[in-house]
């Protein structure tokens, strides 16, 4: 199922679909970011298989009945979507697997979420979590419900190893590409960082985007904590995920991205460290070029 052909730039934006509230924030979302960058959306409704446990007769059910949604959703995406190219394909197997499968040829994949504050996500869990977990791609994790008049991108500065700049990298180009202005938020916790360190990566940034207006701002509060905090009144939160070499599947989240994703009150992007290097490269180049 597709809408408005037309040539385009970039890879993708995979959207999971449900026929939900939450799942259609993140459809909107990614047809505006898509809109914003020349890019396509690439939407996926997979019936959850429940790992092979299903008959194939109720499966065959389930599909069916997932083709109506497919169809409704789409109409919708087709009301908003002006002149972005949008694709709608049905999937069978664990959502979140599929998702991440689609990911490996998309620049970002997006889901909706129902929770927002700490009572609902400790007690209910997210699925989001798995996809962040799994995915090779940064994961746009966009909530229901989202009050207007935010303002800035926000990101987690993590440690200073080989790769731990990606994430700022990727927010940067979004501070850029949004007209928004960038902070770079550090949890001290209890030990201070290195004297004039952190003054050091402000004016490096600031170098890499002239136009953006970059801040720097400390929070004793732990990163997941702090990152959550920002997510309540930023555009756009951005946290890092470091993966390991040639490794693919399930990798660990940590602490800070877990609490952010439990406690998260705005759209945040979780960006592995590897996967984040191709995409911010590959949004300079779109930004610059378009620029």
């Amino acid at each position: 199922m597709s809408a408005n052909p037309q040539a385009r730039i970039s890879l993708p934006i995979t959207v999971g679909v449900d026929g939900s509230i939450a799942s259609r924030a993140a459809l909107d979302w990614a047809i505006v970011r898509a809109r914003g960058r020349g890019s396509t959306v690439s939407a996926k409704l997979v019936v959850d298989d429940e790992w092979g446990t299903i008959s194939v007769r109720d499966l065959a059910e389930l599909r069916r009945d997932a083709e109506k949604v497919a169809e409704r959703e789409l109409a919708y995406a087709w009301s908003a979507a002006g002149d972005v190219e949008i694709t709608l394909e049905v999937l069978v197997g664990a959502p979140m697997q599929e998702l991440a499968i689609a990911a490996r040829a998309s620049e970002c994949v997006a889901v909706g979420t129902h929770k927002t504050g700490s009572f609902h996500g400790f007690v209910t869990g997210s699925r989001s979590l798995q996809l962040a977990a799994m995915a090779p791609t940064p994961v746009a994790v966009i909530p229901s419900v989202s009050p207007a008049d935010r303002v800035g991108v926000v990101v987690g500065l993590g440690p200073p190893i080989a790769g731990a700049d990606a994430p700022v990298r990727f927010a940067l180009r979004e501070a850029e590409r949004l007209g928004e202005p960038l902070t770079l938020l550090r949890a001290v916790h209890a030990s201070n960082p290195r004297p004039g360190m952190m003054e050091e990566v402000w004016s490096t940034y600031r170098l890499g985007a002239p136009g953006v207006d970059v801040a720097l701002r400390t929070a004793t509060a732990t990163a997941g904590d702090a990152l959550a905090s920002a997510s309540r009144t930023a555009v756009l939160t951005v946290s890092g995920r470091p993966t390991k070499p040639g490794s693919t599947g399930f990798q660990p989240l940590g602490r800070t991205n877990s609490d952010v994703l439990m406690n998260l009150a705005g759209p945040t992007v979780v960006v592995p460290y590897l996967a984040a290097s191709v995409t911010a490269e590959r949004l300079t180049s779109s930004v610059r070029s378009s620029g």
